[in-house]
């Protein structure tokens, strides 16, 4: 069977099994509208030039739920608000959430859709010169590292600015683009950045033309989180099939792609 027409028939069945799974339900058959929460963060939720809500999380949402007879309305609203939201059944859905045992209390989680990566980013053409694959490595080198101010980079991050020999090695910062002008100065020889802000960067200054990837610090799978107030476990599955149906047709690569976050981010193996 040509890969093709492999595609075609894995799209096929996985309409019909959202058009069985979910037709003997009320709340399809009700034409549900679904209420999303966002708050702007490029490139997953934002207001573009002509005023129209974008971005990865809302391109997902809609050609998964559109396709299942859903409407989708969208509320904004901080993050710690919608996870209230979310609590209580204010809104059905949000997005870019990682899953915690504290938060499944109150949600159901898609299966996950994003990676987050945070990475070390040094100039271009010169990560061949160092020999680091974690970030003990730095420890007796001369590598200066810049960090933003009060973030959070995994556990190993954190343990390890608890020792002198590996915190030496940072130097703060309060904005990202303080970062890259001192790497591009020699002030620094290294940054630590989140892969989805670096293309924000990107299409704004170019700044992939200047450095390059060192290695990879710490990776978080990201999911749509469902109230489950306000949606039921089928709502869910709906979006499950419907992300397998994007994968298998090209569509979720393509949004990634546009959004310049199908190196670092998108999912490879999803389930």
């Amino acid at each position: 069977m040509s890969k093709f027409l492999k595609k075609s028939v894995i799209s096929i069945i996985f309409s019909l099994l959202i058009l069985f799974g979910v037709a003997g339900q009320s709340y399809a058959t009700e034409k549900m509208t679904l209420i999303q929460g966002w708050n702007t963060w490029e490139p997953f939720t934002y207001m573009d030039n002509h005023n129209k809500l974008n971005g990865l999380d809302i391109e997902v949402a809609h050609h998964i739920f559109s396709r299942a007879g859903y409407d989708v309305k969208y509320q904004e609203a901080p993050w710690p608000r919608q996870l209230l939201w979310i609590e209580d059944g204010t809104i059905h859905i949000t997005a870019s959430s990682m899953k915690t045992p504290e938060r499944e209390v109150h949600a159901y989680f898609s299966d996950p859709y994003y990676k987050e990566s945070y990475i070390v980013y040094v100039r271009k053409g010169e990560a061949a010169n160092y020999r680091f694959a974690s970030l003990s490595d730095i420890i007796g080198s001369s590598f200066r590292l810049g960090v933003m101010r009060g973030s959070l980079y995994g556990p190993e991050f954190q343990r390890l600015m608890n020792d002198p020999a590996f915190s030496e090695h940072i130097e703060e910062v309060t904005t990202d683009k303080q970062n890259h002008t001192k790497l591009l100065s020699h002030r620094i020889d290294g940054f630590i950045q989140e892969s989805s802000r670096m293309s924000v960067e990107e299409s704004k200054t170019g700044i992939f033309a200047q450095v390059e990837p060192l290695f990879v610090i710490e990776e978080n799978l990201l999911h749509f989180m469902f109230s489950k107030k306000a949606t039921t476990p089928e709502i869910v599955n709906v979006f499950n099939i419907g992300l397998k149906i994007m994968r298998a047709d090209g569509t979720y690569q393509k949004i990634f792609k546009k959004y310049k976050l199908d190196q670092f981010n998108m999912l490879k193996d999803l389930p």
